[in-house]
């Protein structure tokens, strides 16, 4: 006995693949072979950038790992030879620390990347001063400043409250201050927050070599690195606008060669939260 077997799907669904066969066989033969050689070079730029990323990813990850490795070496070595005093733990040790906090960062760099690459992160908004945490991630990088040469300018009032994602805020001026330090190391950098009706505006402005109109126009991309020799996975930028973007705000850059960079965050001012219930 024959079984007659039948295609279910969507009304129509038959004859619209049938119908853009047909449609693809009219076309001219020189532009079928176009299409495959757009569609063939855009996925060989794809794969490209995924192997110089995991390139990148590679090495930036064995940095720290390889230090980290040195310094605990090192510390076992001299406690075998009874060398290490009391005095010279805690000043080692923070160079393990150091490590350890650098290769947390760029693994949480790769999450975040997953993360906004696959689904739509949640906001854990609170009540928070943006002043006050602007002036605490200044201090903490103080370190950082004093490093890259650069002396620093702020002006961030206290006072400016808002309803944002505390961590989310400060991974993205941390960013944005990690930018400027690297590359505009031994200039002035000024950090400024100021509040209007609806809105507040966030910028950290170097005086580095600036900014082309070509690149600025890549440089919030994913895996955009305008210089390569620099240390990096180019997704500082990206992930910072997209956590901007997440709360209804935006990130924007003016810059000009020779006349360095300005970096301003916009963020909405909504009512701070109610206080929680009894």
């Amino acid at each position: 006995m024959a079984v007659e077997t039948r295609r279910t799907g969507l009304p129509g669904e038959g004859e619209r693949e049938e119908g853009s066969s047909e449609e693809e066989s009219r076309q001219p033969t020189g532009e079928l072979e176009q299409r495959v050689l757009e569609r063939t070079a855009a996925l060989e730029a794809a794969l490209r950038v995924r192997d110089e990323f995991l390139s990148v990813a590679s090495h930036e990850l064995r940095t720290p790992l390889t230090s980290l490795r040195l310094y605990v070496d090192g510390l076992v070595r001299s406690a075998q030879l009874g060398a290490l005093g009391p005095e010279d733990v805690p000043r080692r040790l923070a160079r393990v620390q150091d490590q350890c906090g650098r290769l947390d960062r760029l693994i949480a760099t790769l999450l975040d990347v997953s993360l906004l690459s696959t689904q739509r992160p949640v906001l854990d908004l609170e009540e928070v001063d943006l002043g006050q945490l602007v002036r605490h991630t200044v201090e903490r990088m103080e370190e950082d400043v004093r490093r890259a040469g650069c002396d620093l300018c702020l002006r961030a009032p206290p006072g400016i409250v808002g309803a944002w994602d505390r961590t989310r805020v400060e991974q993205v001026f941390t960013n944005l201050l990690t930018n400027a330090l690297r590359h505009a190391a031994g200039t002035a950098i000024e950090v400024a927050l100021r509040a209007e009706p609806h809105f507040v505006l966030l910028w950290v402005r170097d005086e580095g070599p600036g900014i082309s109109p070509e690149d600025q126009a890549r440089l919030f991309q994913r895996f955009s690195r305008l210089d390569p020799t620099r240390p990096g996975f180019g997704l500082g930028l990206w992930i910072s606008r997209q956590l901007v973007e997440l709360h209804g705000g935006s990130l924007s850059v003016e810059s000009a060669p020779g006349q360095g960079a300005r970096f301003t965050v916009r963020l909405p001012l909504p009512a701070p939260l109610p206080p929680p219930g009894p």
